[in-house]
C-alpha cells in the first residue's frame, strides 16, 4: 500500500478543511444519502503508519487534526433495528434503537454518529402546498445521549423500563408519563434528527451525520461527552390528532479517531 501518497492525500484533505462545513440535517427536497468516507479499507496498523510519515513533515501536535480532517477513523460499534412500527399522537415517544458504546471507549474518541432511518408518516394531508417537503410535517426522530452504567443495578432498572415502555398500551397515561420521563433524562436534552416528508406514501430513507463540526452546539457537547457505557438511544415522535410515524429501520452507527495525540 502506498502509505505516503495517502498521507499526502490525508494532508491535502486537510488544508481544504471539508470537515468544517455545516452539515444540514435535511433540505427541502429529498436529502440525498451522505457519501462514506473513502477510508473504509485502511486498517488501525495503517493509519498509525501514516501518521508517523506525516510526523516527518509535520508538528506532532497537528497529525491529529490531519487524520480527523481527512476523516480516518473506525466505525467502534453499530446498532440495526428492523421491527417495523407504528406511532400516533396518544403513545409519546417510542424507543426504536438503542446502542451502548464499548466499555473501554474513552471520553473524546468519538468523532462521528451515523443515523440510517426509513419510515415514512401516514401518507396524506390536507395541506397540498406542503406534498413532497418537510414543511408541515409532524411526525420525526430524535437523539438523546444517556451516561448510564449498564452493570449498575439502579441504572440497569431504568434502562429496562424504557426498553418496557414501547411494549405497554398505548393510551395508558402512566405509559405516557414513563415515555416523557425516559426523554427528559437525556444529559443535554433530545436533539432532532429528521422529520419525515409531508405527505409520503412511499418510505424513505434519510442517513443523517452528527460530528464535532455541527452546527447545534449541544451536539457538539454530546460527542465530546461520549465515552464506553454511554446510551445512544433514537425515539420515534408524532403530533396532532391523525399523524402516524410509520418505522421500517433504524440503524445507529459509530466512528472513533484511530490516533488522537502522538
Amino acid at each position: 500500500m502506498d502509505y505516503l501518497r495517502i498521507a499526502g492525500s490525508a494532508l491535502l484533505n486537510a488544508v481544504g478543511l471539508p470537515g468544517f462545513e455545516a452539515k444540514k440535517q435535511h433540505s427541502e427536497t429529498y436529502p440525498r444519502a451522505v457519501s462514506r468516507p473513502t477510508n473504509d479499507h485502511l486498517s488501525p496498523d495503517d493509519v498509525t503508519r501514516i501518521a508517523l510519515l506525516l510526523c516527518e513533515k509535520l508538528p506532532r501536535d497537528l497529525v491529529p487534526l490531519v487524520l480527523d480532517s481527512a476523516q480516518m477513523w473506525k466505525v467502534v460499534d453499530e446498532s440495526l433495528s428492523l421491527r417495523p412500527d407504528r406511532i400516533g399522537e396518544h403513545q409519546g415517544p417510542k424507543l426504536q434503537a438503542a446502542l451502548i458504546l464499548p466499555p473501554h471507549l474513552p471520553q473524546g474518541a468519538v468523532r462521528r454518529i451515523r443515523f440510517t432511518i426509513e419510515s415514512q408518516d401516514q401518507g396524506w394531508s390536507s395541506r397540498l402546498s406542503d406534498d413532497s417537503t418537510y414543511r408541515g410535517s409532524w411526525t420525526w426522530f430524535e437523539a438523546g445521549i444517556r451516561g448510564l452504567d449498564p452493570s449498575n443495578a439502579d441504572d440497569q432498572a431504568t434502562l429496562l423500563a424504557a426498553v418496557d415502555c414501547q411494549h405497554r398500551n398505548a393510551l395508558d397515561d402512566e405509559h405516557k408519563r414513563l415515555c416523557l420521563q425516559n426523554v427528559t433524562r437525556y444529559k443535554y436534552g433530545s436533539r432532532n434528527i429528521v422529520t419525515n416528508v409531508h405527505p409520503s406514501e412511499d418510505f424513505v430513507k434519510h442517513i443523517v451525520e452528527w460530528d464535532s463540526y455541527h452546527e447545534d452546539d449541544g451536539v457538539r457537547r454530546m460527542i465530546k461527552e461520549l465515552k464506553g457505557g454511554s446510551r445512544i438511544e433514537v425515539s420515534a415522535h408524532a403530533r396532532f390528532p391523525g399523524w402516524c410515524n410509520y418505522v421500517k429501520s433504524v440503524a445507529i452507527e459509530v466512528e472513533c479517531a484511530i490516533v488522537r495525540r502522538m
